[in-house]
């Protein structure tokens, strides 16, 4: 009887420990049937033991419907298995497992677990498996917290901490937090107030808004917005604010977990550089002001002189210096007509020149051309060119056409002269041909030849001619200015 009893004595006391120990411990049966529950256990599962003895595991516990993500009975299950198969204990990683809330209401509480599965054996046979848990929420909760913070740490590289907790209206600041707003360098929680009043009037608002605007979102959603700041000592600064959105559990109000950074100093710099660049786009629209007023000065001084040409030319008799004369009055014309087009266009120091080389051809055609019968053609690439190369290229094309009109197509009936030009990877390349005569063999360097192999060589440029079917060919090659 005394061995009876002294049994008795220790299941008594096995039952004692059992129902006393700190950690939560569930008894099922190889069939994963709930067997027996000790206290902690229903503490921490907010559980009764008649909602648990005699039911399936997962089906007290099932996966949380709302989570697409939940796994838990996946990989319970799998534990327990690998337990009851090897007859040998299963530690399992951290789970997260969200537990039902029973009663009103319903739903399911955010939970993180360690969880270890031990088969109890009897004669060499798995009998009942122990479920021992661990809640480790908090822990998973502090490192995904401190996660966070690392994250934003890494965004901003300089950092101050701070939560806010707008079921609570209050911020809990860090001393590097508490500094950066101009309070006493302490670490603790303080009404959210104290922060929200010393944002910029015109800012605060806009910080309000975007924290409300995320109150619904999903969990590690980010928040981002930049603010003004005026400290109670008036100094102000600029604030970047970087966090991301948590929830302690489904049901819970979020909170922010953010990270600021004073970026005062670059703000400062971006307002000196926008002030420098007003002030370099005022110099401009001056300097661009003056520009076409030159060019229309240089164009009204031009006409003059070549108006005073053609006076002179009409007064002189007929021959070499009144041909003289108007040839200059035309090389006149050609550059005053390129100042001209700078001075009406938005543009003060480049010129179309595919529009102006038709302008150009057209004024040809009116003129010399039209009075010796000759037909001009024109096909120009459309590209914009300096007007210290536009000028050049114009009086090239003015000689050019004229010594064809002069020369090579003097009593030529249905004579032609066609302007193109084109685009060579980075060369321009003018080329004037006309269907006359062709040069004559032996003859020398007129003026307007001279004057064409000095605009090339201004352009930096190259000359090619050569004889074709009928007629005569120049080509001019001029390598294009750096864009």
């Amino acid at each position: 009887m005394a061995g009876t009893s002294g049994d008795l004595d220790a299941e008594v006391l096995r039952n004692a420990v059992f129902a006393a120990a700190p950690h939560g411990y569930l008894v099922v049966d190889p069939q994963f049937r709930i067997v027996d529950v000790n206290q902690m256990y229903l503490d921490l599962t907010r559980t009764r033991r008649e909602d648990l003895v005699g039911i399936g595991l997962f089906e007290a516990f099932p996966d949380n419907p709302e989570d697409p993500t939940a796994d838990g009975v996946r990989n319970l299950r799998a534990s327990l298995e690998t337990a009851r198969a090897t007859r040998r204990p299963h530690a399992m990683a951290i789970q997260k497992y969200d537990i039902p809330i029973r009663g009103a209401g319903g739903g399911f509480e955010e939970r993180y677990w360690k969880p270890l599965n031990t088969p109890v054996l009897r004669e060499g046979k798995v009998v009942a498996l122990i479920h021992h848990v661990r809640d480790v929420t908090e822990e998973v909760l502090f490192r995904r917290d401190e996660a966070i913070r690392l994250r934003s740490a890494q965004r901003l590289n300089d950092l101050a901490f701070w939560e806010y907790d707008p079921s609570t209206e209050t911020i809990y600041v860090s001393r590097a937090f508490a500094a950066m707003l101009g309070l006493p360098e302490r670490e603790g929680t303080l009404p959210a107030t104290d922060f929200f009043t010393l944002i910029h009037p015109d800012d605060r608002a806009g910080v309000h808004a975007a924290f409300e605007q995320e109150m619904s979102a999903p969990e590690h959603t980010t928040v981002a917005f930049t603010h003004r700041l005026v400290r109670e000592d008036g100094a102000r600064r600029w604030l970047s604010v970087q966090g991301e959105l948590v929830r302690d559990h489904r049901d819970a109000l979020p909170r922010f977990v953010v990270v600021s950074l004073d970026i005062t100093a670059s703000k400062e710099r971006e307002e000196k550089l926008a002030q420098t660049l007003e002030e370099r786009d005022r110099l401009l629209a001056q300097k661009e002001a003056l520009l076409a007023e030159v060019n229309h000065r240089i164009k009204n001084s031009l006409q003059l002189v070549a108006s005073i040409l053609n006076t002179d030319a009409h007064r002189a008799e007929e021959g070499e210096v009144r041909e003289r004369l108007e040839r200059a009055a035309a090389r006149v014309r050609a550059v005053t007509s390129v100042h001209e087009m700078l001075y009406r266009s938005n543009e003060v120091s480049t010129v179309a020149f595919g529009a102006y080389l038709r302008e150009l051809c057209g004024n040809l055609a009116a003129g010399d051309a039209g009075t010796a019968g000759v037909k001009i053609r024109c096909a120009p690439v459309e590209i914009s060119l300096p007007a210290d190369k536009a000028i050049p290229l114009a009086l090239i094309v003015n000689e050019l056409a004229t010594n064809a009109i002069k020369h090579g197509l003097a009593g030529v009936a249905g004579g032609i002269i066609e302007v193109a030009t084109r685009l060579e990877e980075e060369t321009f390349v003018l080329e004037v041909t006309d269907n006359g005569t062709g040069k004559a063999e032996g003859a020398g360097k007129g003026l307007g030849t001279r004057i064409i192999s000095g605009l090339v060589r201004q352009l930096d440029g190259s000359m090619s001619t050569d004889p074709v079917a009928s007629g005569y060919r120049v080509v001019i090659r001029m390598p294009l200015p750096p864009r």
